[in-house]
């Protein structure tokens, strides 16, 4: 089997590696654990025998009626993703779904079911990745993936692609988020650089994907990272309510993973990255129970991380700032640049 003209096309799936020897223009599909050649010949035919190999190892999970869905919001995880389309893990029963770009239920059951219907759904509408620069979107605690909604647009009008990726924020641990985070860049197929945009605790998650050693590491290059208010320090609100019952049943792990100790002991990002911290009118901000000046949930100061290329503090609120256009003109600017701010603006 071993011919060093073929090279891996795209991460393996289940135990199947599509291949591509480029001075041919040839395809191959092989069996991992096998080391057997299925298949060779053009890619969609290699297409079309993956999708065979896997629908009879798996299945193509339980009879689906494809309805609408709100897309996930505290109870699912984004495990895949392309081209809009994701599959998500139910936190509580494990099982997954497969949703298409509007948010439509298009087959449920098992990861591998899922999968072998998506791969089958992609070669049938001729599903391609548009824009191998990727920039992810990551909401913060209790919150949703439309959270970020009008950074996702105007993203996507400078001409960039999105993935709004969904994390059961209040129900797993940090370590857990960053895993998953880590599971969706090994995955990631036509993709050659991804950067990020990311809120509050999803700025930590990122911090802690990063640092991992992962597949996804030699295959893609990090642009930069965009984090708006995040706790880089630990966030001293967390560690006040840590013992607070009603606070841990709403916030569940994650909020214990804000405190200071564990968030320190996270590498600072080595990638480009800057960050947008939100104040008060005054220097005293909007909590009185938070030192200094706040956003009400994190203080400036615990917002601050060495290394950053530039930061920015704006008036507004933890919970809504990243949706005030200068704050998201500010972000789309130094994707590109390297600035939140153009010289002209002092």
């Amino acid at each position: 089997m071993p011919d060093d003209a073929f090279q891996p096309l795209r991460p393996a799936v289940h135990g199947y590696a599509m291949e591509w020897d480029s001075e041919q223009d040839r395809y191959r599909l092989v069996a991992v654990d096998q080391a057997k050649v299925l298949i060779t010949g053009t890619l969609d035919e290699c297409q079309h025998e993956l999708v065979l190999a896997l629908e009879k190892d798996w299945g193509t999970g339980h009879p689906n009626l494809a309805i609408p869905t709100p897309g996930g919001l505290q109870f699912w995880a984004d495990v895949f993703w392309f081209a809009g389309w994701r599959i998500q893990e139910n936190a509580y029963t494990g099982h997954c779904r497969l949703l298409d770009a509007n948010n439509v239920r298009r087959a449920w059951g098992s990861r591998e079911a899922c999968r072998a219907t998506f791969e089958r759904l992609r070669r049938a509408e001729k599903l391609v990745i548009e824009n191998e620069h990727l920039v992810i979107l990551l909401h913060g605690l209790g919150r949703t993936r439309e959270s970020l909604s009008r950074m996702k647009w105007e993203l996507r009008n400078a001409d960039y692609m999105t993935a709004s990726i969904t994390y059961p924020s209040t129900r797993r641990s940090l370590h857990e988020h960053a895993d998953q985070l880590t599971d969706v860049l090994n995955r990631l197929e036509g993709i050659s650089t991804v950067s990020f945009v990311t809120h509050s605790l999803g700025g930590m998650v990122v911090r802690l994907a990063l640092a991992q050693q992962a597949e996804w590491n030699a295959r893609l290059d990090v642009g930069r990272l965009v984090m708006l208010a995040p706790p880089s320090h630990g966030s001293a609100l967390a560690e006040e309510i840590e013992d607070f019952m009603p606070a841990q049943l709403v916030l569940g792990p994650s909020a214990a993973g804000l405190a200071a100790e564990e968030v320190r002991a996270i590498p600072p990002p080595t990638c480009s990255f800057g960050i947008i911290a939100a104040g008060g009118p005054g220097d005293d901000g909007w909590n009185p129970l938070i030192p200094g000046n706040d956003d009400g949930i994190v203080s400036v100061e615990e917002t601050r991380l060495e290394g950053a290329e530039d930061f920015y503090l704006v008036r507004g609120l933890h919970t809504f700032f990243m949706n005030d256009l200068d704050v998201v003109h500010a972000t789309v600017r130094f994707l590109k640049t390297g600035r939140f701010l153009e010289e002209s603006d002092g």
